[in-house]
């Protein structure tokens, strides 16, 4: 015969049964030897009890606190606890739980350390519209932040925080990103094809062993006025011909390029569409097509710690 069990209604698991009931006026009540058998109860309202036991720990809260499965009123509720205001442990925890009410973790964003919130910016866990809030705070602190800081941040930023670094005037911040294992072929699409890219970023990438082999971005760097010409002009004998049809009807691509993919595409037996040869005539003389063939040794950024650019 099953035994009868008193329930009392609550908001939250629909019926509380008379031992959850007893656990949490016990939670309230328990010294600090007992504490540690509550932070886990499955029952929201035995964890809203704990969290009035003024022998609660911060140890204890953190345990709480890093718990994904409360309801996220539970952390507003640890959040504006005054015995915990001014614990840094607690407020970087409820910024990385993902039931964290947005209110509370944007509350606190402003005062965590710049690496603490690169690494939410790269956490998945984490709700996207909270990332992207904390990713504008990083942004913001760049042009600021101290060389070391940002050579730190160089080598594990990733999303707009490293597109922010890549703009960096720092020959060595702008190296470690390319470097950097979160960086992807549409970041530096997206700067080799931006106006103000400085010609010294455009360079580095052009001579990077990596980068430099990939289609697209050799693609890219053909369309850019400051990849040097010899770069540009050893990339079309690897690109398809599509990609050098498309390279030169393009008006924006410079005109130095247009002999090379021309004579590129001679040799592969396509002949560019009449029109387009008809309204610009490039020439360039045998000299100059000599000299960009030897391929001279491009000179080396110099990187000087500290100098601006």
């Amino acid at each position: 015969m099953t035994p009868f069990v008193n329930s009392i209604e609550t908001r939250y698991n629909g019926c509380m049964t008379e031992a959850e009931e007893i656990r949490k006026e016990q939670a309230i009540a328990a010294g600090e030897e007992d504490i540690a058998a509550y932070l886990h109860d499955p029952s929201p309202k035995v964890i809203r009890a704990l969290l009035e036991n003024r022998r609660l720990s911060e140890e204890d809260v953190l345990i709480i606190v890093q718990r994904k499965n409360l309801p996220p009123d539970i952390l507003e509720k640890i959040f504006k606890d005054k015995r915990w205001a001014e614990s840094y442990p607690v407020r970087l925890a409820l910024a990385r739980n993902p039931r964290s009410p947005l209110s509370v973790s944007l509350s606190i964003a402003r005062y965590l350390r710049i690496f603490d919130l690169e690494e939410i910016t790269r956490s998945h866990f984490i709700p996207l519209v909270f990332r992207r809030k904390v990713e504008m705070i990083v942004k913001e602190q760049v042009p600021t932040m101290p060389l070391g800081n940002k050579k730190t941040l160089a080598r594990k930023a990733a999303g707009g925080v490293l597109l922010k670094l890549l703009q960096d005037a720092d020959a060595e911040v702008v190296k470690l990103c390319l470097n950097n294992p979160h960086i992807t072929e549409g970041h530096l699409f997206k700067v080799i094809n931006h106006k103000d890219t400085r010609a010294e970023m455009i360079l580095m990438i052009a001579e990077h062993p990596n980068w430099s082999s990939r289609s697209l971005i050799r693609f890219s760097l053909a369309r850019n006025a400051h990849t040097p010409l010899s770069r540009s002009a050893g990339f079309l004998s690897e690109m398809k011909i599509m990609d050098l049809r498309e390279l030169y009807a393009d008006p924006s691509v410079p005109v130095t390029i247009k002999p090379f993919i021309h004579r590129e595409l001679w040799g592969r037996g396509e002949e560019p569409k009449k029109k387009v040869l008809e309204e610009q005539v490039f020439e360039i003389d045998e000299e100059e097509i000599a000299e960009i063939e030897a391929e001279e040794t491009m000179p080396e950024i110099v990187d000087e710690e500290g100098q601006e650019e």
